[in-house]
């Protein structure tokens, strides 16, 4: 992308939807576009392997169901920041192996940037009024997920909120990390939508998730949504833990919202050379997050600072001279 270049969402031409393949990510850093995470309650990225044998225990116990241990599903699909189609495994509890097929089909399309595909189907299933207990929350969550990539911002929000009512319910004895990844969500789209008084009251619950490596980038990227909103680099933290932040998402080939955000924040604390790296580094991670209409005042100082920002050559000399 030239330095003056419109910043697109960098859509990948998919093979049609029936071929599109069920791919999981070994970790966190090894995850590429159009794979699915599997996060355990705690934020852990567990890598197929641990999943394989969580099956297998649960293949015991279901007697001929589909069983996925107390893991989360989560796909990267985020509309800000690539993460996010998430439900807790036992909180699908035992589905048949036809309804899990018809799930893997909805979180693969999703992954993919499939975006209008994805919320076609898992409208389909909602239609169905299913009886179990645990799948609507769920279908709120992945609908409420998808809706914020269309820019339905009152929608997703609605959602989400449906979703964490279904997920404090006493009776239910899973699903936490499901909860966990609607209340991330929930921070952030409040912030998107320029409530950010919202935003940080409800930025409080937070400090009480669990600090898997999955859910400390997404606590990093609740604060750089407020920080981003609120147009107060002041709150974030130290340039140190800012460098961290960088590193990690730096590490991984998706995250591209936390890159521009971050991006953003070295902008502000006078350390250009920090920032035009992320800038150069931003494009290429934000397959799939449809940035524009999840998150539009991110996208706009994306495209203003790219505008202003020297390719790699000019930088190149830049550094060089005296």
């Amino acid at each position: 992308m030239s330095a003056s270049a419109e910043p697109r969402e960098l859509m990948v031409r998919e093979a049609p939807a029936e071929e599109l393949p069920w791919r999981v990510s070994a970790s966190l850093d090894s995850a590429r576009p159009g794979e699915v995470l599997l996060l355990d309650d705690q934020g852990r990225v567990m890598g197929p392997r641990a999943m394989r044998r969580a099956q297998v225990v649960n293949w015991g116990a279901a007697g001929g169901m589909v069983g996925i241990g107390s893991a989360v599903l989560a796909a990267l699909t985020g509309p800000v920041f690539g993460v996010a189609v998430g439900v807790s495994a036992m909180g699908l509890l035992l589905w048949h192996a036809r309804r899990a097929s018809e799930l893997k089909r909805v979180l693969t399309l999703a992954s993919a940037g499939r975006r209008d595909e994805a919320l076609a189907a898992v409208s389909a299933l909602e239609a169905r009024r299913p009886g179990d207990r645990l799948l609507p929350p769920f279908i709120d969550y992945l609908t409420g997920k998808l809706e914020w990539q269309r820019g339905n911002f009152d929608v997703a929000l609605r959602r989400y909120d449906r979703a964490r009512g279904a997920l404090t319910d006493p009776r239910r004895r899973h699903g936490r990390g499901m909860y966990w990844l609607c209340t991330f969500d929930r921070v952030q789209l409040l912030a998107a939508m320029g409530n950010v008084t919202a935003a940080r009251t409800a930025r409080a619950e937070l400090d009480g998730a669990p600090h898997g490596d999955y859910f400390e980038m997404e606590l990093a990227l609740s604060d750089l949504m407020i920080g981003f909103h609120a147009d107060d680099a002041g709150l974030l933290p130290e340039d140190d833990e800012l460098y961290e932040w960088a590193k990690a998402a730096l590490r991984t080939s998706r995250f591209g919202a936390s890159v521009v955000l971050l991006a953003w924040a070295f902008t502000r604390r006078g350390d250009t050379d920090m920032a035009r790296h992320l800038l150069r580094e931003a494009p290429p991670r934000l397959a799939h997050e449809f940035l524009a209409d999840s998150a539009p005042k991110v996208h706009a100082w994306l495209t203003e600072a790219l505008a202003t920002t020297p390719p790699p050559d000019d930088l190149d000399v830049l550094d060089e001279s005296p």
